[in-house]
């Protein structure tokens, strides 16, 4: 082969293997009704899925961008772990929404089962500043995301006079984590400890819990309440804990899936025990094995009669 057709062909391989940036978005601006009524402006960065609403739209167009990226893959895995989107409510274009606002439910605030999620300025500012000075992804919002995409109370909340947070905000904490594991983010800091460390502590709720033989489901999960551990974390964490050792032990991101399609198709729950009995066979269904006596046996959760029967039969191919 002569040179310059070496050349020719060494420049025409780099051109096909050269990666364009996405266009930088650029903002539009907006009316947004707040969760508590109030009507505001704002500047509207629209990706695929979802759009962030933003006071200011002076903001590093590439950052957002990125941002949005990010947060439409947030969006995709979710999609594909429930195999559901959010009832449509607060949207634009079709986008879910993310707000920016004065304030709202807490640090941010997200609809259960429906499109809507806000971040206070200083919750939005959190993840604009820990995304640029570390890529790291704030925690709060893809926690709101789980919140948007939980769809499963009436098979897996506990009912009443039990508490449902452990379930329904601990589905919360536990996706945020698989979520940006999913797309390979990186989990932004939780109070004075970077995302590692606090990850780290939560993982190891389940190793706790188990090194002591007093606890048992009735006084963690069901009063919200975990081991003791440096963090304070309670039973929403715990919970977390419970389907990350789940999922490591049985299939990762493929169990994450097969879990919550599975929860989904159980019966409506007439009672706390209920709800109990088809977490544990939606776990076995989506582990593919009978889940009952480790959560019974080395996990001291309750089990019915008919739950066990049913579990045994979820492994059976």
């Amino acid at each position: 082969m002569n040179f310059n057709r070496r050349l020719f062909l060494l420049a025409t391989l780099a051109a096909a293997t050269t990666v364009i940036a996405a266009e930088p978005i650029k903002p539009l601006e907006v009316d947004y009704t707040t969760f508590d009524g109030k009507q505001v402006r704002l500047f509207a960065w629209q990706g695929k899925r979802m759009a962030f609403l933003t006071k200011l739209d002076g903001l590093d167009q590439q950052q957002m961008t990125d941002l949005c990226d990010t947060f439409d893959r947030i969006y995709d895995f979710y999609r594909d772990a429930t195999g559901r989107d959010p009832q449509k409510l607060k949207e634009l274009n079709g986008l879910l929404t993310v707000a920016e606002v004065d304030q709202t439910c807490g640090a941010a605030c997200g609809y259960l089962g429906a499109t809507g999620v806000e971040l206070t300025t200083g919750c939005f500012n959190d993840l604009y500043s820990g995304y640029k000075t570390g890529g790291t992804i704030d925690q709060a919002p893809p926690y709101e995301f789980g919140r948007n995409f939980w769809f499963y109370s009436p098979q897996l909340a506990y009912q009443t006079p039990v508490s449902d947070r452990s379930v329904v905000t601990g589905y919360a904490v536990f996706m945020r984590i698989a979520a940006l594991d999913a797309i390979g983010a990186k989990l932004g800091p939780f109070r004075d400890k970077s995302g590692a460390e606090f990850r780290a502590v939560m993982e190891s709720l389940v190793d706790l819990y188990e090194a002591d033989k007093t606890l048992t489901w009735e006084n963690t999960l069901k009063v919200d309440a975990a081991p003791q551990n440096p963090l304070g974390l309670n039973g929403t964490d715990l919970f977390a804990s419970f389907c990350l050792r789940l999922a490591r032990d049985n299939g990762g991101h493929d169990f994450v899936n097969r879990l919550w399609q599975a929860a989904g198709k159980r019966p409506v729950a007439q009672n706390t025990q209920d709800a109990v009995d088809n977490f544990i066979v939606a776990a076995s269904q989506a582990a593919g094995k009978d889940l009952g006596p480790q959560f019974v046996d080395r996990w001291h959760w309750p089990l019915s009669p008919a739950g066990s029967q049913a579990a045994g039969e979820a492994a059976r191919p």
